[in-house]
């Protein structure tokens, strides 16, 4: 007869609650392996926060340029692909949204240049961000006038330019005019801020 079989049930399903408890125990006690690497890992580096900034406001950009283009009937459409834009830049109240939003990441850039250098790379994600609270300032006009077709139109193509003035150009040396890509291009090659 093996040990297996002379063990009573009960002591079997005790045996069997303790290693239960036990890995419970260690999972509670060491964190999983993603976790060790991310806190290991610190924070993000200004460049890789330039880099979600810019793949987020690529997004907003989508949401912008659909609601100044051609569409179904109804002013609703506008307004609502308007709003899409707005969330994206600066998040929602809604807990399903998605809070990783542009401006908190060139926020958190700007604070990760330890000390703003170089300062033209800082001046460039500063005008960055007031584009964007520009942008922001006439979708939330174009969303009140919304039965006013023209002026709404208007104010939400207006959003729709400082979303793209926000994300510039990368062949200037003006950081005014470059905005978030002559702040990428200053980082790319500083390992500070890589």
């Amino acid at each position: 007869m093996s040990m297996m079989n002379r063990v009573s049930t009960r002591t079997k399903a005790l045996v069997l609650v303790a290693l239960m408890g036990t890995s419970a125990l260690s999972l509670t006690i060491a964190p999983p392996a993603a976790s060790v690497a991310e806190t290991d890992k610190g924070a993000s580096s200004a460049h890789e926060l330039l880099m979600k900034a810019h793949e987020q406001l690529g997004i907003a950009l989508h949401y912008a340029e659909m609601a100044v283009a051609p569409h179904q009937p109804g002013m609703g459409w506008h307004r609502g692909q308007t709003q899409r834009a707005i969330n994206v830049v600066v998040g929602a109240d809604n807990p399903d949204f998605n809070k990783e939003v542009v401006m908190r990441y060139l926020k958190e850039a700007h604070d990760a240049m330890k000390g703003c250098t170089p300062v033209n790379t800082c001046d460039a994600i500063e005008s960055s961000l007031e584009y964007l609270r520009a942008a922001v300032d006439h979708g939330k006009k174009s969303i009140e006038l919304g039965r006013m077709a023209g002026m709404s139109q208007a104010q939400a193509r207006m959003a729709g330019a400082l979303l793209r003035a926000a994300l510039g150009t990368r062949d200037t040396e003006s950081p005014s005019m470059g905005a978030m890509m002559y702040a990428i291009r200053g980082t790319e090659h500083m390992p500070e801020h890589k």
